[in-house]
């Protein structure tokens, strides 16, 4: 009796510790490296939501960053479609959370380390295919 106690015990011991796994990040969190019209830039996406851009040394996005003389920060919103993902890259000023801009893309994951990432540039609408307007990156981090 004593050891079928036991056995129950480590049976549900073992059901309560695999049904509490911990969450590995997506797929798409980390550092990405692109090559535009010769032009070598960064992308990361962070865990907590943050977005940032560096082109030439230059960084913008993160936490805290200076657009046209106003602290701001850029973070992003990912939703999953049927095939890619749109993304929202929406840069709020730090003070108030007002949004100073917004800018949509879709993106794809060609494997862990590959994405293809069509952006909506100057205002334009969210891109509906991957024919133009389109990056691969490489993940470096």
């Amino acid at each position: 009796m004593k050891s079928l106690k036991n056995l129950s015990l480590l049976i549900v011991s073992l059901v309560l510790f695999c049904s509490f796994s911990i969450k590995d990040s997506p797929s798409y969190v980390g550092k990405w490296k692109g090559k535009d019209k010769g032009d070598i830039g960064y992308l990361t996406l962070t865990k907590d939501g943050y977005a940032l851009f560096e082109f030439d040394g230059q960084i913008m996005g993160g936490k805290s960053f200076t657009r046209d003389g106003t602290e701001a920060s850029m973070h992003y919103e990912v939703e999953k479609k049927e095939n890619y993902y749109h993304i929202d890259f929406i840069v709020k000023k730090v003070e108030d959370k007002e949004t100073l801009g917004t800018l949509e893309g879709i993106f794809k994951m060609n494997s862990e380390s590959q994405m293809v990432l069509a952006l909506g540039f100057d205002g334009s609408a969210r891109p509906t295919n991957f024919e133009t307007d389109q990056i691969t990156l490489n993940k470096i981090d």
